[in-house]
């Protein structure tokens, strides 16, 4: 009796010596390129903001494009009366056209066999015929022939004559041709000036934009320089977000941005600019995103969350419930080894999402133990059921 007392109170040492393993849900790992985000609010902004101004005093004809709707470059918003002006080029051109006949006389006149060159060769001959004429007088004189009446008016012409090739000879070509071609261009800056205003009547849109107001009405007065219209740069909008210090270098011009505006869902956009220089009272470095507006959904001064990709990574989806923290403060999960047993191995919290988190730093294939995994330690032995649906 003493012998089986003692054989069943060993069976039953044996029994609770031996490892009674514990069956919990397990997943197999299958980690997926996963994107590295920085997450940052930002607010929106307009590439520009211009007011467009009235180069010229006038009424306001008609106006072409109403307030609230896109305009291009160069478009016309609106139109002034045109005065006086198109008479007064019609005259001033008129006036060219004088000023250009008298500079093509002028040319001919003082060509090499023009008008002047004839003048002056039929005054030399002049003047050779009265010298002859007045030595001849004077030979005549000397002889008693003629008197010294006679001979006096023989001199007079031959000074007549001299003084007359002295005067065409003098004549400056150069100061009546420079004269003629100043007026011809007077006349131009005079015609441009008019066509200049001219076009200042039709009042442009000088870059591509949306036409926010229209400060006048039709038959308003409006002086020169006054700002007629505003014109908004929102064809393409800027999205600020200001970034740590931590994170900034990080970030790369051209890195892929995932953008939530409340109301109008998701947008796309890249990194258009960093900062290089921080904000003096937050510390932190600014960073551009330009985003595609040409819907028209988007206005100055929305906020926005923002993911900014920043690289890739391979990581696996499970619930943070499955996620443990060790005295040190690192992350941890538990699988299964080699030898069904507890390991815990560091991991690395990479992005969540909703109710998951992803994680790297589990091999693949590797089997992660969830639910149930908080009653388990590191090297007890495990019996798991492997839950296909998890991912």
């Amino acid at each position: 009796d003493v012998e089986a007392q003692e054989t069943e109170s060993n069976g039953a040492d044996s029994n609770v010596n031996s490892a009674q393993p514990i069956t919990v849900s397990a997943v197999r790992v299958a980690n997926k390129t996963t994107p590295l985000k920085i997450r940052a609010s930002g607010v929106t902004r307009m590439l520009y903001e211009i007011n467009v101004i009235s180069r010229r005093k006038g009424v306001v004809e008609k106006i072409l494009i109403e307030e609230g709707s896109w305009v291009e470059s160069g478009d016309t918003v609106l139109v002034l009366d045109k005065g006086t002006l198109n008479s007064d080029i019609a005259a001033a051109r008129a006036d060219k056209a004088a000023a250009l006949a008298v500079y093509e006389d002028a040319k001919k006149r003082y060509a090499k066999d023009g008008e002047l060159a004839v003048q002056i060769r039929s005054a030399k001959a002049d003047l050779e015929a009265n010298r002859k004429n007045y030595e001849i007088s004077q030979s005549l004189v000397k002889r008693g022939v003629q008197t010294e009446l006679a001979l006096s008016q023989k001199r007079a012409l031959f000074r007549a004559s001299e003084t007359r090739l002295f005067e065409l000879q003098s004549i400056s070509k150069e100061l009546e041709l420079s004269n003629s071609f100043a007026r011809l261009k007077t006349i131009d800056s005079q015609i441009f000036r008019l066509e200049e205003q001219l076009k200042f009547t039709e009042i442009k849109s000088p870059q591509k934009g949306w036409l926010e107001d229209v400060h006048v009405e039709s038959g308003e007065f409006v002086d020169e320089n006054r700002p007629v219209a505003r014109v908004l740069g929102l064809q393409f909008v800027i999205l600020d977000m200001p970034i740590p210090q931590t994170n900034i270098e990080k970030i790369r011009v051209g890195d892929m941005v995932e953008i939530n505006f409340a109301g109008l869902g998701n947008k796309e956009g890249k990194v258009h600019k960093i900062s290089t220089v921080a904000n003096q009272s937050t510390r932190t470095f600014n960073v551009e995103v330009k985003l595609d507006n040409s819907d028209g959904k988007l206005r100055s001064g929305m906020s926005a969350e923002a993911s900014i990709i920043v690289d890739s990574v391979e990581a696996f989806k499970i619930s943070p419930a499955h996620l443990n923290v060790d005295d040190n403060g690192q992350l941890t999960v538990k699988i299964v080894n080699s030898n069904e047993r507890v390991e815990i191995v560091p991991v690395q919290l990479v992005r969540t999402s909703g109710n998951f988190a992803y994680i790297s730093g589990v091999k693949e294939n590797s089997f992660l133990l969830t639910t149930g995994q908080a009653f388990l330690s590191k090297g007890e032995l495990v019996t798991y059921a492997l839950n296909e649906s998890q991912n």
